[in-house]
């Protein structure tokens, strides 16, 4: 059975060339999976070849692209990594105007999962893992601590973060929900 320890599996990664999905791709490929991940870019296309994976480009609000990429690798597990925070797509981050910045990342996290979500399905996929995101803060009732019970404060953000732990987590998969991340090195 595909997944269980020390098995080779079919990984695709979709965002591998992102802030973390760089960092995934090697460690799969090092543990011996077959990786194919992607990238916006043919410009990073070399750099996911260096990182040990079948590198290919797409746009994951492309429903048939999605499908036709993703048949073509035929995974036993699809990572979604996919956000639009580079500079290319979302431009500098100014505060006052943050729906702005996220709109891309938003775009992905509903139209682009639902695609990925529908690829998987297709291609048989055992396992979808969704970057979600946590450092919204919870609605501004009750104490300090929140619980995964505990809804967010509802903006265009959240709702677009609902909508992916939603459909993931509905089609049986894992949607982690990772913190504010620095760049720099960590003790």
């Amino acid at each position: 059975m595909a997944g269980r320890e020390g098995d080779v599996m079919r990984v695709f990664v979709a965002g591998g060339s992102g802030a973390l999905g760089r960092r995934l791709v090697p460690q799969l490929a090092a543990r011996g999976h077959q990786v194919t991940a992607t990238t916006t870019s043919t410009a990073k296309l070399e750099l996911l070849r260096g990182l040990g994976a079948d590198a290919v480009v797409l746009d994951g609000l492309d429903a048939a692209a999605v499908g036709e990429k993703v048949a073509m690798a035929r995974p036993d597990v699809i990572v979604n990594q996919m956000t639009g925070l580079s500079e290319a797509h979302a431009g500098k981050l100014n505060p006052r105007k943050a729906e702005r910045y996220f709109a891309a990342t938003n775009r992905l996290r509903t139209g682009g999962i639902d695609n990925l979500l529908a690829a998987a399905e297709a291609a048989e996929a055992s396992h979808v893992v969704a970057q979600s995101h946590a450092s919204f803060n919870g609605v501004r009732d009750g104490g300090w601590v929140k619980t995964e019970a505990d809804p967010l404060e509802v903006v265009e953000g959240t709702r677009a973060i609902s909508h992916l732990e939603d459909a993931v987590v509905a089609a049986g998969g894992a949607a982690l929900r990772y913190g504010v991340l620095r760049a720099g090195r960590h003790r």
